[in-house]
């Protein structure tokens, strides 16, 4: 039993799938797991001609899988290798029917696992909300400020030292937006934060000047830990992308310029974490000036965004109603709007390998039943990220096939497709990921932030 998958393993999965629909057999299985898969906007394979940082996010998540589930007792076997291991246990029975079904040892089991995931998308929606974004930014931006100004002090940066005073700076900043969202003062605290930007360009920009005088002047203050520097910032740089992602999406779709605000220092900070660990890197070989270099483009950088920031706040003050979702976009945001017509791509070149159709006919009967809203699919139907609309596939079957061809997966052949080699290697690495994929909070909460995207 300890080595069960946490949260949700592949067992809970189907066992979760057999409670909701009853007895199924293998084949209906094997078909929940695909779709699943498809619609796990982040574990797609990257494709042609993607972007590169829509490449290396794919190719993060895929390692990351592999880091946290990697060891071969918790790998992902086939569909009937685990309902073999359930039958063992004594929660899965195979009836007169050649299927699947819960046993009363089972049943409970699976009730069990479905609360527990219910009780996981609740809380993922719940985080997704501006109160508990802003009251988690306060946490982190406090982590953040302990961290850098203990560190700043131990190693002699000035860097550091700088950047984890403007980290304290964020946190009472970060209490105050929490209390002002909290007590319907969203104005006041997008004006506290734009100030605070300021702020912190003039600061930047004041502390680079002043470090680059210093150089030139020979009497700068040698960096003693260059190395726990960088360590510092690279935390400090990750935690800076988490919290841009987070603030602009809720704050994109609350239509929160408090909240969108405070990405855009959080964005600004990934940027300074950078210029330290630049500067950190050339003072190791004896070179301290190209950071204050960098500072005077970061700090030039925040006082831009804080003006078009101060008038996005004034035109709000005005009553004029603005609509943030398209002009704050988020890097990625393609990936999951385009990610039902890429699920929609894997199951034709999963139908055409299992040879189930092979017409444009057959392959959009089978579209239209897969991707029905009521169509149960364990974990996400609880996430609400499964598709929630109709799709026209007649209407649209080219756009969708389109690319399948382009890039060779699959031939057209007297409107019958076929799967090339090409296609067949697609699909098995695709099925692949699977093998060391969970479900932990964190993919709860990315999977509820395709929600809203669903037409």
């Amino acid at each position: 039993m300890s080595n069960e998958k946490p949260v949700l393993g592949y067992d809970k999965f189907l066992m979760m799938a057999l409670l909701k629909e009853g007895p199924l057999s293998l084949e209906k299985l094997w078909e929940k797991s695909i779709l699943f898969l498809s619609l796990i906007w982040y574990q797609q394979l990257p494709e042609k001609g993607q972007p590169m940082m829509e490449k290396l996010f794919f190719k993060f998540a895929h390692v990351r899988s592999e880091i946290e589930d990697g060891r071969s007792s918790k790998a992902t076997h086939s569909a009937e290798y685990e309902m073999n291991k359930l039958i063992e246990k004594a929660w899965v029975k195979l009836n007169d029917n050649n299927e699947y079904e819960l046993t009363d040892m089972g049943h409970k089991k699976a009730e069990e696992y479905e609360k527990h995931m219910m009780k996981e998308a609740s809380m993922a929606r719940r985080e997704l909300k501006p109160s508990a974004t802003a009251k988690n930014t306060t946490f982190l931006d406090a982590f953040l400020a302990i961290l850098k100004l203990g560190s700043g002090l131990i190693s002699g940066s000035m860097g550091l030292i700088a950047d984890g005073t403007d980290a304290t700076m964020d946190t009472v900043e970060a209490i105050l937006v929490w209390l002002g969202i909290k007590y319907h003062r969203e104005n006041l605290s997008t004006i506290l934060v734009i100030l605070g930007l300021f702020v912190a360009s003039i600061s930047v920009l004041f502390d680079s000047i002043t470090h680059l005088l210093a150089t030139i002047g020979g009497h700068a203050e040698p960096m003693t830990m260059p190395y726990l520097v960088i360590g510092v910032e690279a935390i400090a740089i990750l935690s800076a992308v988490f919290l841009f992602y987070y603030q602009r999406y809720v704050g994109k779709v609350s239509n929160s310029l408090t909240l969108i605000s405070q990405s855009v220092d959080s964005k600004n900070h990934i940027f300074i974490g950078a210029s330290v660990i630049t500067g950190a890197i050339f003072a190791i070989y004896g070179i301290y000036f190209v950071d204050a270099v960098i500072g005077l483009f970061v700090g030039a950088g925040i006082f831009r965004d804080s003006v078009g920031l101060l008038r996005e706040a004034i035109s709000a003050q005005k009553g004029e109603e603005t609509d943030y979702s398209q002009e704050y976009k988020l890097p990625l945001e393609e990936c999951w709007e385009d990610n039902q017509i890429i699920a929609f791509r894997n199951w034709i070149l999963y139908l055409l390998w299992a040879k189930k159709s092979n017409t444009q006919v057959e392959i959009v009967k089978s579209l239209k039943k897969v991707f029905h809203p009521d169509n149960y699919i364990p974990v996400l139907s609880e996430l609400n990220a499964t598709c929630t609309g109709h799709y026209d596939f007649e209407g649209k079957f080219e756009i969708i096939i389109h690319p399948l061809k382009e890039q060779e997966l699959l031939i057209e052949e007297i409107e019958e497709y076929t799967l090339t080699e090409k296609g067949k290697e697609h699909l098995k690495g695709f099925i692949h990921n699977f093998k060391y994929y969970d479900v932990h909070r964190s993919d709860a909460l990315l999977l509820a932030m395709a929600e809203d995207k669903k037409e």
